[in-house]
């Protein structure tokens, strides 16, 4: 199996925010989905952007519903107060940042990208949760249980 970039941090912000733990291949099945979503919101960005007459992605343009963005401020106002260095998902942003190739993105996202990578990815961990309260170790079903919510949401 490969190295999973940023494995341990996404494995701290887990145990910290959701009460999780993963093992490899639950972790790597986690960024596939959060890869895949944050596509979704860069795409639907994109043609937002064209709209207005732009190839370049701003902040505005994502489709961030009131729940997304009240979980992202929750996140930064948490990660802040905590200062822990095995939050700083920069690795994890970087990967997905290759991800989205072909897009322009605006400094007011980049300002916002690993807020947003931290977002989505712990809204696939409290699915888990909601779904299961008492499960620490999340099963290949309760991802993908949590996959489908995201596809039909996000």
């Amino acid at each position: 199996m490969t190295q999973i970039v940023g494995l341990t941090r996404l494995e701290a912000l887990y145990r910290t925010f959701v009460g999780l733990d993963l093992d490899k291949g639950r972790a790597r099945r986690i960024l596939e989905i959060a890869t895949k979503k944050l596509e979704d919101l860069f795409r639907e960005g994109q043609e937002k952007a064209w709209a207005r007459g732009s190839d370049v992605v701003e902040w505005s343009d994502l489709p961030l519903t009131r729940g997304l963005r009240q979980t992202i401020e929750f996140y930064k106002r948490e990660r802040e107060r905590l200062n822990d260095p095995r939050l700083d998902l920069t690795p994890i942003v970087e990967r997905l940042e290759q991800e989205i190739k072909g897009l322009v993105i605006g400094e007011s996202v980049k300002e916002n990208l690993q807020d947003l990578a931290a977002t989505v990815l712990l809204l696939i961990g409290y699915v888990i949760k909601n779904i299961d309260p008492k499960a620490r170790k999340p099963s290949n079903e309760d991802i993908e249980r949590a996959r489908r919510i995201l596809d039909l949401t996000i």
